[in-house]
């Protein structure tokens, strides 16, 4: 008589834990995903600096037609107030309205130069028109603030401009 062997049973070689594969894929994956976190964060604080430049060109701005609109005086002495070449008499006290409007174009070029935008210049540009039949002499007042920015890797001019009629 022959002896036969009992069949083998197939048994499930059950796997405990983690194969190194699938740890290679999840680090993987874990640091793709912490690669592009950083991508992210450095996209938004560069777009957070050209928001800030904008708010300071734009504060600029306003600072400068509120000294125009407290001189109305001297309105005239403000049209092509550049900041790259402003005046040289300013002065400190008893101003007459010529002097005050030397001296605010003097002090925004400080505020200007003393701001965190890059090579910025500002720039006045008033304009005299005629209104209405008895020929009421009305101002348009331009003022505007340029800056270089460098959120592209070049360097891009960006500027802000604000008109008010005082």
């Amino acid at each position: 008589m022959t002896r036969r062997n009992p069949p083998k049973i197939a048994t499930a070689h059950r796997q405990r834990g983690v194969g190194l594969i699938e740890a290679l894929v999840a680090v993987l994956l874990l640091g793709v995903s912490l690669l592009g976190l950083g991508l992210l964060q450095v996209q938004t604080l560069q777009h957070q600096r050209v928001s800030y430049s904008n708010t300071v060109a734009q504060l600029l701005s306003l600072d400068m037609a509120e000294r125009i609109r407290a001189n109305l005086e001297a309105i005239a002495q403000y049209d092509g107030a550049d900041t790259q070449d402003p005046p040289d008499n300013g002065c400190s006290s008893d101003c007459t309205p010529a002097q005050l409007a030397n001296q605010d174009v003097i002090d925004w070029r400080t505020a200007i130069q003393g701001s965190t935008l890059t090579s910025g210049v500002g720039n006045v540009t008033v304009d005299e028109r005629l209104v209405g039949g008895a020929g009421i002499g009305v101002h348009d007042v331009s003022v505007q603030v340029q800056w270089s920015d460098t959120l592209n890797g070049g360097m891009d001019i960006q500027a802000y401009r604000f008109e008010v009629e005082p």
